[in-house]
């Protein structure tokens, strides 16, 4: 190859080094030669970016090209609600066995009425009965409620019917009662609670508060409780089996007395993986217990109300066993439990009624669940187990001033009456 052929190579292109210009020049062949590049011409603040720059960057000078999207807002406008609103609920729910065995793996419970399929039917139910920890965990598991700051608690739930593994439900919401807190800067919104089976009877009623970030106009309406609300259908079954339970050997463990204070040993936690899959199963959508993007999983993310209950009242059933129906006249919720929290409690006798057919008996007691502390040694203040000022400052006061152990560890504060099998013994004089 010529120099007059080297010539024709644009400036650009010709070979910087000399040895490659004189391979060039000799005759040699391209193998080894690369062309000087050139340099990168800058683009000016003015340039307008072309259509592939523009994919790359995500601007355009042609807004035709890309749709902005938008987000749906499924949460209710609660502002202007009135004690009646009626909130529209459009799903419905098959409850499958193994929803039933997964709550059962996740919160202790040895009542046979909830184990024992025998048992069951022996006392005229069909299968086992769903425990009511479930049960009201489903009925106030609202979708809608993502506005809600926290849950405050829940009041007069009833287990008016028993529910089965196979049973579609449907639930109805109505506020009942709203009001602003004393800073003026939020509202407390009570909602009646229905969940109502495949057969159009009504399983489970409950009262539930809800905290939000927002003051609603004032009233002093309160929606009354229908009769409906009020019947025990359940629970007068259970009384109606009294002869058959006589003839069914009691499996209550312990004798229980109107003051006695009982420390449960069981404690447990619940994961994050378990906190989130039952979250989704009774389809919340509350962001405060999925998004570990916003929220820390250890410190941020909330074990949703009803999983807090379910831990507090299964660490109390070994010792309360045998437990046939349960009523919760109130629940209040005192500081956030966190998955992987270790969950106990503590229990107090405060009523014993045996005048009941058979060898029932109706217990009134209080359970408060605590989180991360072990129990032993410590001196639980009486005020705080005879109380009817539950709410989060007066349990707080009473901890801070008679009991600082517990300060910040109690998660919740449950009355309930319980119906169940007495430990009694039969004595004749003879």
């Amino acid at each position: 190859m010529s120099a007059a052929l080297l010539r024709q190579i644009p400036p650009g292109l010709r070979p910087t080094s000399a040895r490659w210009a004189s391979s060039l020049a000799g005759g040699g062949g391209l193998m080894g030669w690369r062309p000087t590049p050139r340099p990168k011409r800058k683009l000016k603040r003015d340039d307008a970016p072309t259509t592939k720059q523009s994919a790359n960057s995500g601007s355009s000078s042609d807004p035709s090209l890309f749709l902005k999207g938008e987000v749906l807002d499924h949460a209710l406008d609660l502002k202007r609600c009135r004690p009646g609103t009626e909130v529209e609920v459009p799903y419905e729910l098959t409850l499958t066995e193994s929803l039933f065995e997964f709550w059962q793996s996740s919160f202790h419970s040895q009542d046979r009425v909830h184990t024992s399929t025998p048992f069951a039917r022996a006392l005229g139910l069909q299968d086992r009965a769903m425990p009511l920890s479930l049960v009201l965990f489903l009925t106030g598991a609202m979708s809608h409620e993502d506005a809600a700051k926290v849950q405050v608690g829940f009041g007069r739930c009833v287990y008016h019917w028993p529910v089965f593994a196979g049973d579609t439900v449907t639930k109805t919401f109505i506020v009942e009662k709203v009001r602003n807190t004393s800073d003026g800067n939020h509202s407390i919104i009570n909602f009646k609670c229905s969940l109502i089976n495949q057969r159009g009877r009504l399983c489970m009623s409950a009262e539930k508060r809800l905290l939000f970030e927002f003051p609603v106009p004032e009233s002093n309406v309160t929606i009354l409780a229908e009769e409906s609300e009020s019947s025990q259908l359940f629970r007068d079954h259970l009384l109606s089996k009294a002869s058959v339970l006589r003839g069914m050997e009691s499996h209550s463990l312990t004798p229980l007395r109107t003051g006695s204070l009982i420390l449960h040993t069981l404690s447990r936690p619940i994961t994050f993986s378990q906190s989130l899959q039952l979250a989704s199963l009774a389809r919340l959508t509350h962001e405060r217990h999925f998004d570990v993007r916003k929220y820390d999983e250890r410190t941020e993310v909330y074990v949703p109300a009803g999983l807090v209950l379910g831990l507090t009242v299964s660490a109390s059933n070994r010792d309360l066993h045998e437990v046939l129906h349960e009523e919760i006249v109130n629940v209040s919720y005192i500081h956030h439990l966190h998955p992987g929290d270790v969950v106990s409690a503590f229990s107090y006798i405060t009523g014993v009624d045996e005048n009941l057919p058979g060898s029932l008996e109706e217990v009134s007691v209080r359970t408060v669940g605590v989180k991360n502390i072990s129990l032993e040694d410590v001196d639980i203040p009486v005020e705080l187990l005879t109380t009817d000022k539950t709410y989060t400052k007066n349990v707080d006061r009473i901890c801070k001033s008679l009991c600082p152990k517990l300060t910040n560890k109690i998660v919740a504060v449950v009355d309930r009456k319980i119906l169940r099998q007495s430990n009694r013994r039969e004595v004749f004089l003879l």
